[in-house]
């Protein structure tokens, strides 16, 4: 099976492979160089998620039925 590049990975296999990636970090077992490809690795799947986050946030809407307008969600 090939390996999907992290730009065509859903937020969810992004996720998981940022959540694998930090238990490799954490078991300790790998060398020097392992770590840094993992960890270089994993600022590219973290930068992805977050783009696909900023992405979903500016298409959300708040509706106030009050005054029956549409506001933009705020952080």
């Amino acid at each position: 099976m090939k390996k999907k590049k992290i730009e065509d990975m859903t937020f969810e296999e992004a996720l998981q492979a940022l959540e694998t990636a930090a238990d490799s970090l954490r078991s300790g077992g790998l060398s020097l160089e392992e770590s840094v490809s993992v960890y270089d690795n994993s600022i590219l799947l973290y930068n992805h998620c977050k783009g696909i986050l900023d992405n979903a946030k500016q298409k959300i809407e708040i509706y106030r039925p009050s005054d029956g307008t549409l506001e933009a969600m705020e952080e």
